[in-house]
């Protein structure tokens, strides 16, 4: 009889201890995913503010909201090309199911927009409420946008990118006789994105996709190239603690011609002193970014790791105690 009672007790024992083990092991990766995700944004708030670490939550233009600005004047205009790989796997980062169409050729960036912008200030934006979008103005060039200024959003119809830009950029940018239809906006891109395309003016510094560089190597070398400071911006991964870089932005003034972006407050970006100048970005300023040539393969959360079941504790105990009897 007390040989009995004993082993019940002991069941009783084993068959408690695992069933907070198991609330134990649940509460533990709770709380690390929940302690990852924590760590992962003090880590962010503390490094922009020691301007020592950036991440881009959202690089794509800027971080304004969308609305009508009362005021529409502007200093200069900022013209952006992007990293279409990084722009993809941005997008596949927030939403797997995601389809992009990338270009074909390999070295090959892309225009995003022509963006009026009020030194210290965000936009203006949408500067003209009554205005539509015709995509017939832009039959002349469409060969080009779709090649030069494309959407590489798979999913969206066609001219439903170009439509943003002109309604948001565009029709700002219209107070400036040489751009105020959409042909004109339009053409100026393509013109911009021909003289100062961002591949050769890497690639005459050495600098080609699959390699890693530095945000200062890369500002040098835009710097050496055009002789105005630029704002870099990049794609911070933090499953992978790798910064992608995404898209590179030169200023003009409202006369056309290249001017420092210094004074721009171009979203995330911060300009940061060091040796020998100036950088504009939201960009890691110590540790490699990474030009990436093909899409990075998306990674998933790891599985909850394997709990040991109580059903099984229970065969395990009642086989003892079989054994044992």
């Amino acid at each position: 009889m007390g040989r009995r009672c004993t082993l019940w007790l002991t069941f009783g024992a084993l068959l408690f201890s695992t069933q907070w083990l198991d609330v134990i092991s649940s509460t533990i990766d709770r709380s690390s995913e929940e302690s990852y995700e924590d760590n992962a944004k003090v880590i962010k708030s503390i490094e922009q503010d020691s301007l020592d670490f950036f991440s881009n939550e959202k690089s794509n233009e800027d971080t304004s909201v969308e609305h009508e600005d009362e005021d529409h004047d502007f200093d200069i205009l900022i013209f952006t090309q992007q990293w279409p790989v990084t722009t993809c796997y941005h997008w596949r980062e927030e939403d797997s199911t995601h389809a992009c169409v990338l270009p074909e050729k390999k070295e090959f960036w892309t225009i995003h927009g022509v963006w009026p912008t009020k030194l210290g200030h965000m936009g203006p934006s949408f500067c003209n409420k009554s205005a539509d979008f015709d995509l017939d103005q832009l039959d002349q060039i469409l060969a080009n946008l779709k090649t030069y200024w494309p959407t590489i959003d798979g999913q969206q119809k066609l001219g439903y990118f170009w439509k943003h830009e002109w309604l948001k950029h565009g029709t700002c940018a219209a107070s400036l006789e040489e751009l105020d239809n959409e042909l004109k906006y339009f053409q100026r891109g393509l013109a911009w994105r021909e003289q100062y395309l961002m591949s050769n003016i890497l690639g005459s510094a050495g600098i080609h996709p699959d390699s890693n560089s530095t945000v200062i190597a890369l500002q040098r070398a835009i710097v050496q190239s055009l002789g105005k400071n630029p704002s870099i911006h990049c794609v911070y991964d933090n499953k992978r603690d790798m910064s992608y870089l995404e898209e590179i932005r030169i200023c003009f003034t409202k006369q056309f011609e290249l001017t420092d972006c210094d004074g721009v407050l171009p979203g995330d970006a911060v300009p940061i002193v060091y040796p020998g100048g100036t950088v504009i970005t939201n960009c890691h300023i110590s540790k490699p970014i990474h030009y990436p040539s093909n899409v990075p393969p998306t990674i998933r959360r790891m599985e909850k790791k394997w709990r040991f079941p109580v059903v099984n504790a229970f065969k395990l105990v009642q086989f003892i105690m079989w054994f044992t009897l």
